[in-house]
């Protein structure tokens, strides 16, 4: 399979190229750089300025990929890539575009630029991306090139009691089986600010929330039963998501995974609000799988 790795000339698609790099030793999959520059006038203007403007663009281009490139193999001993320059007015409808003719499962990109404290930001370009695409998407966190493992030791699937959910973990099994890595179930319950009225004491709201604990746990023990694999699983709670994920023990050589809103159309990726928010605040790479996701990332040895 190919996975899109969007680079450009800055952090961002150095974080990209790392976590593309990552995922490729996980999926035993070729990686396919791509640079999406701004579309060009197809006629002459006066002064020849739309000709140096594409003379730029190119040799930007160029340049990137080649720095892409040389991350790669100096890095990541990984020289056998391919690269692909594209023209689009926006980058995500242009790294869509390139997975769609490459029949690539999965689109890798940077974070945005809102953010600089080790987590994901979704920018423009995750946005694109993450709303009605067919391919799955990863989004590395900022910073990921420093922090980046040489293997992923463990996949983390955010569970919820749905089938979507349901066909999120069953793909992390497939992948962790051929990697000999463990799956661990994700679900976060978050405590609303006032559950009940202000005459309500604490102790009601507290049982209010380990009722939806023991309920979240039942769902994932249900799970886990009819599986023959080892699953473990983990309820975090917290008044805020922030707060909440970082009751996890997350590793640097965690993977996330969450599926698309139930909401969503079929085969698209459709971030619901829970989704939004915990990725916000996830401190690991993480990928976005679209509802009825049927790709071939299935790791092979090799790689």
């Amino acid at each position: 399979m190919d996975i899109v790795v969007g680079v450009s000339p800055d952090e961002s698609g150095d974080d990209a190229v790392a976590l593309g790099a990552v995922l490729h030793r996980l999926l035993d999959a070729r990686l396919v750089l791509t640079y999406v520059h701004p579309p060009t006038i197809d006629y002459p203007s006066m002064g020849n300025v739309d000709a140096e403007w594409e003379a730029f663009l190119r040799e930007r281009a160029n340049a990137t990929l080649g720095e892409a490139r040389e991350q790669l193999a100096r890095e990541w001993s990984i020289h056998d890539v391919d690269s692909v320059v594209y023209a689009h007015a926006s980058v995500g409808h242009g790294l869509r575009n390139v997975a769609e003719e490459r029949g690539a499962a999965l689109i890798a990109i940077g974070p945005g630029a809102s953010r600089l404290d080790g987590r994901l930001s979704l920018g423009s370009v995750a946005h694109s991306l993450l709303h009605g695409g067919p391919s799955a998407v990863a989004v590395a966190p900022e910073g990921y090139r420093e922090t980046a493992p040489d293997h992923v030791e463990r996949l983390v699937a955010g569970f919820q009691d749905t089938e979507e959910s349901a066909e999120a973990v069953r793909l992390c099994i497939d992948v962790a089986s051929h990697r000999h890595i463990p799956v661990q179930l994700l679900t976060v319950v978050l405590r609303a600010t006032r559950i009940m009225g202000a005459r309500v004491g604490r102790d009601a709201e507290r049982q209010v929330m380990q009722a939806l604990v023991e309920r979240e746990q039942a769902a994932q023990s249900h799970f886990t039963s009819s599986r023959t694999e080892e699953i473990t699983g983990t309820v975090v709670t917290g008044d805020t998501p922030e707060r909440a994920m970082s009751r996890f023990d997350w590793q640097d050589s965690d993977l996330f995974v969450v599926a698309s809103s139930t909401l969503g159309p079929i085969a698209r990726v459709f971030l619901g609000d829970m989704t939004h928010k915990l990725l916000r605040v996830c401190t690991v790479p993480a990928i976005v799988l679209p509802r009825g996701y049927d790709g071939e990332i299935t790791g092979a040895p090799g790689g």
